[in-house]
């Protein structure tokens, strides 16, 4: 073989027909096992509802397969091959199995995620696409699943347009979409644009969450996505995300004096920690990190200050990492950190060491000596 060379595997492989799985925009998928691995994959047949658009179908189900092989997300479905039939216009998808339920059927049932979890997600896959140009032009609940370990996958690019600088805001199709009030750009320009996107993903989660909102504690994020006017509607995905993690703490009632305990604590934290040597490692296990505060508080409690800086960093962090020494961490700071999450319930608790990974992963991370090159 010389490079340049095109080389075509016609060895056939053989799949086991399962079930019907659904009818998309585009066409029809279904599920498989593959008898070789053992797996189950969703296989999306190209099906043209309508002879007079055969040629622009094709052409969609091609570019689905384009957006599809260029994109990784864990809250995007995966594509692992395809297999296309151009003189016959059609073909075939093989996708990642999602074994789960459309989002407008998901139970929230107190034990594993809830809304505020599922919104994240959705709002991550999103911002994804955003940074990749890519628009899927076709929310609505049976496009969003939620699989059985409660993650979100985005399916169905059928209708998804890759944007590039000379196309962002060209006119688009306008989908159906049971709206009661479509956005501005819609009603005065037919055009679907990130922002469009933006508008339809908050009605999906308003019509969603209608009976549903008392624990959720993004409705005012909401609001702004579902502005008609856009320039009163968030700009991006991005722009979502941002105030779904940074503004977390204001949104869900901690007082002042919470704020000041978990600052004070984060603050002499990252403020100590010079570098982690190969990587960040945080414990995660909050049992654990209170176990090891509470016997740092008890050896400490005659002091001041703490006299062991490691000792503090150590009951958040595992791994090697560099520190400054000086004694100047008051006692105090630690020990109303400790009264302070003990005295919260566990989502509330959740958060603040949400807030402390995210200042922590800020920090430099240095290689070991034996990983430098020279």
């Amino acid at each position: 073989m010389n490079n340049g060379d095109v080389i075509t595997f016609n060895s056939k492989k053989a799949f086991t027909y399962i079930k019907p799985l659904g009818s998309g925009g585009t066409g029809d998928t279904h599920l498989f096992l593959d008898e070789t691995t053992g797996i189950q994959f969703a296989i999306k047949k190209y099906v043209p509802k309508d002879s007079q658009f055969t040629d622009e179908d094709y052409r969609r189900f091609v570019d689905e397969i384009i957006i599809l092989f260029n994109i990784s997300h864990p809250n995007i479905v995966r594509i692992y091959n395809y297999y296309l039939f151009p003189e016959a216009k059609t073909g075939y998808l093989q996708m990642e199995y999602v074994d789960g339920v459309s989002i407008d059927k998901f139970e929230p049932d107190g034990w594993g995620k809830d809304w505020n979890a599922i919104f994240s997600e959705v709002i991550s896959a999103f911002e994804y696409l955003e940074q990749h140009n890519i628009l899927h032009r076709d929310i609505r609940p049976a496009n969003i699943l939620i699989d059985r370990n409660e993650n979100v996958k985005i399916i169905d690019f059928g209708f998804g347009k890759k944007l590039s600088n000379t196309t962002k805001n060209q006119n688009s199709i306008l989908l159906n979409w049971p709206a009661t009030e479509m956005p501005y750009e819609v009603q005065s320009k037919q055009e679907y644009d990130e922002q469009t996107e933006i508008y339809f993903v908050g009605v999906l989660f308003k019509h969603i969450l209608k009976d549903d909102s008392a624990d959720f504690r993004f409705q005012h994020i909401l609001e702004k996505m579902t502005k008609v006017n856009p320039s009163q509607r968030y700009t991006s995905f991005h722009e979502i995300a941002s105030d779904v993690s940074v503004g977390v703490l204001g949104e869900i009632n901690f007082t002042d004096d919470q704020k000041d305990s978990y600052r004070c604590l984060a603050d002499a934290l990252s403020s100590h920690i010079t570098c982690f040597i190969a990587k960040y490692s945080p414990i995660t296990d909050i049992s654990v990190i209170l176990s090891k505060l509470s016997e740092l508080i008890r050896c400490s409690s005659l002091e001041n200050y703490i006299q062991d800086n490691s000792r503090l960093i150590n009951c958040f962090v595992t791994g090697g990492y560099k520190y400054k020494p000086r004694t100047d961490i008051r006692f105090q700071i630690v020990a109303d950190f400790y009264e302070l999450i003990i005295s919260l319930p566990p989502s509330k608790q959740k958060i603040i060491f949400d807030n402390i990974y995210e200042r922590l992963s800020a920090v430099d991370v240095q290689p070991m000596d034996d990983e430098l090159p020279f």
